[in-house]
């Protein structure tokens, strides 16, 4: 998450609010301006350890009947977490009173109703030792059809290339500015075929994406009038090529959606139909290249598009002679610590060759890696795997210096015995 934090902070800071003329017209226009807000707040009327909730309808009229539930959380260092609860029927006036709970940071409460399939929760707080708690809960009409809705969607995606995989953040702010609760059904977002390691982040409320398997995140939960954020991460598996293409399907009213990626000074970022590819600098000092696609007509859809890296690094062909010929003389001295070959006869001159020839090439690898390391085309976690295999390749040759070479091969004319080559 290291690069979406700051950089989607940073982005809706720039970015004009401009979502509420893209998303559909709602019936009362001023209905996110006028619509009542939930409170949650300290009572000094009421006796300490007590939360009296207050249950009503988007026009304030109170819910009776309803019930209502109370999230408990206890953390202590001793006994780790902890999690219960409570429940109560509201009254005619839709109030519910919890007594007898215990104050302080290492006790967290949140009260929570669902009505007609949705969840509607008031934020988490604590109870203070010298006042009670009030809370204000409103519950709203719900629909799982979109465009009884005024609701619209910021996507971001954020692409770090690593040495094996492409790490991908996603995170889509979802406004919901009118007064229906939406509740999303069978809305999926496509992510490349290949895609591995999902994971969703945890919200405080029940909004989240969940993975389908072989198709992509399944969007869920209970989408309450005002602003969600829906986080997730999933890996794909990096070839050897220098390009590397991910197709990306969205889910509905998305009025925004921008792509970034850390990349070196080779790589490049492809998009069609998006605005010209920006360069910028991370706070910590990456590379990164940014670009973004905006709904020009209310009526639009943004639905599918492709991601293409270009200039990726590639693996040198040092690595794999080194792997090869490591492995090759790995085996040769398993065969003879088992006896299957005659200590006592010189290696043949052909086999020299070739360890000197494997060891030219991967010093020649090193240099490269050197060069790529000094302009700036590699991190320095890649940059140090990569130089210790390839020193450890060299160690494995076991190639004796042309000095130590010479030295052999006169105590040998003399009859002497072979000095070590090690």
């Amino acid at each position: 998450m290291k690069g979406l934090c700051w950089l989607v902070g940073l982005l809706l800071l720039l970015v004009a609010p401009a979502l509420r003329a893209q998303a559909a017209p709602p019936a009362n226009p001023h209905a996110a301006a006028t619509r009542p807000q939930d409170q949650n707040s300290p009572a000094a009327d009421l006796k300490p350890g007590t939360i009296e909730a207050t249950i009503v309808d988007a026009q304030g009229k109170p819910l009776g009947g309803i019930d209502v539930r109370l999230g408990i959380v206890v953390q202590s260092v001793a006994q780790g977490e902890s999690r219960s609860q409570r429940t109560a029927r509201a009254d005619d006036q839709g109030r519910v009173r919890f007594e007898g709970l215990s104050f302080g940071s290492g006790n967290a409460y949140r009260v929570t109703v669902n009505a007609q399939g949705a969840s509607y929760a008031s934020s988490p707080f604590n109870l203070k030792d010298d006042a009670g708690q009030r809370v204000l809960l409103h519950v709203y009409p719900s629909t799982h059809d979109i465009g009884q809705t005024m609701l619209g969607m910021r996507g971001f995606v954020y692409i770090e290339p690593r040495d094996d995989v492409f790490q991908f953040e996603v995170l889509f702010r979802v406004f919901n500015m009118g007064d229906v609760t939406w509740l999303p059904q069978n809305v999926t977002m496509r992510l490349p075929r290949n895609f591995k390691a999902f994971t969703a982040t945890e919200s405080m409320n029940d909004t989240r994406f969940e993975a389908v398997e072989g198709k992509g995140a399944r969007l869920t939960g209970t989408f309450t009038p005002g602003q969600h954020d829906c986080q997730f991460r999933f890996q794909v598996p990096k070839g050897s090529s220098d390009t590397a293409s991910f197709d990306i399907g969205l889910p509905p009213r998305v009025a925004e959606i921008r792509v970034i990626t850390e990349a070196n000074t080779s790589m490049g970022l492809e998009i069609d139909g998006f605005e010209p590819v920006q360069a910028d600098v991370s706070p910590k000092g990456e590379r990164v290249l940014v670009t973004r696609k905006v709904l020009e007509q209310p009526e639009q859809q943004l639905g599918t598009f492709s991601i293409v890296l270009t200039g990726l690094p590639t693996p040198g062909i040092g690595r794999w002679i080194a792997v090869l010929v490591a492995l090759a003389v790995a085996s040769a001295g398993a065969f003879a610590a088992a006896g299957f070959l005659d200590k006592d006869v010189p290696e043949r001159k052909e086999t020299l060759e070739e360890k000197r020839k494997a060891r030219e090439l991967i010093l020649g690898e090193l240099v490269a890696l050197e060069r790529v390391r000094i302009a700036g085309e590699i991190g320095p976690r890649a940059y140090s795997q990569h130089r210790d295999r390839l020193l450890d390749a060299i160690a494995r040759l076991g190639v004796p210096s042309d000095e130590r070479r010479r030295k052999a091969k006169r105590q040998r004319d003399k009859g002497a015995p072979e000095a070590s080559t090690a």
